[in-house]
């Protein structure tokens, strides 16, 4: 398998630490962000929305990093990354949907309007908003970790996925002290090998 992706993007990472608690062989081919690899047309054949990442297997090409999470598990059915029931398996999909809806764009609006975009571009209102949704986010998250240690009953690519998005919380300013139960699910993910090795 090849995965297609910027190695700094929070969604290659997602897709990167899904690969390795799957501990499938691959490799990664970087994708150059900043010389517009994404919009070249031998990259829009893999993906046609030009974003990172694309995982490549085989024949068969995946964009969106949710989506590579869910087939990787699938790959993968000993290592339980999804659920065993179908109500498991919903509440992983809910977790992994609020973060691909929600709580993700909040981030990346905040990061945007704080960091990326200069200075003349940045709207304080949008970084007000992304506050206030990840807020709406991380609460339930919270809750929903109180007397657990992950967010369904066992590890899966619900922790995977958020884990990723959270991951970038402390470089745009986000406070998580008033969430103890969400750092302490931070710290045992940060403990993990797959972790470690994607993010250092």
């Amino acid at each position: 398998m090849k995965l297609h992706g910027f190695p700094m993007s929070p969604n290659t990472r997602r897709a990167l630490l899904g690969l390795e608690e799957a501990e499938l062989a691959y490799e990664l081919v970087p994708v150059d962000l900043m010389s517009a690899a994404h919009k070249q047309p031998d990259y829009l054949r893999l993906n046609p929305t030009g974003r990172v990442p694309v995982l490549v297997d085989g024949e068969f090409a995946l964009w969106e990093s949710n989506a590579i999470l869910r087939y990787l598990a699938e790959k993968v059915p000993h290592k339980a990354l999804d659920g065993a029931t179908p109500q498991t398996r919903a509440r992983v999909a809910q977790w992994m949907f609020m973060n691909a809806a929600h709580l993700s764009p909040a981030l990346a609006h905040v990061f945007a309007h704080t960091i990326r975009l200069p200075e003349a571009d940045r709207i304080p209102k949008l970084v007000e908003n992304g506050r206030s949704e990840i807020a709406r986010c991380v609460g339930p998250l919270d809750k929903e970790l109180g007397g657990r240690e992950w967010i369904v009953d066992h590890y899966s690519i619900a922790d995977v996925s958020i884990a990723a998005s959270l991951a970038v919380a402390p470089m745009i300013g986000i406070d998580l002290t008033p969430y103890p139960n969400v750092l302490g699910w931070q710290r045992r993910i940060q403990e993990r090998p797959a972790y470690r090795k994607i993010y250092g």
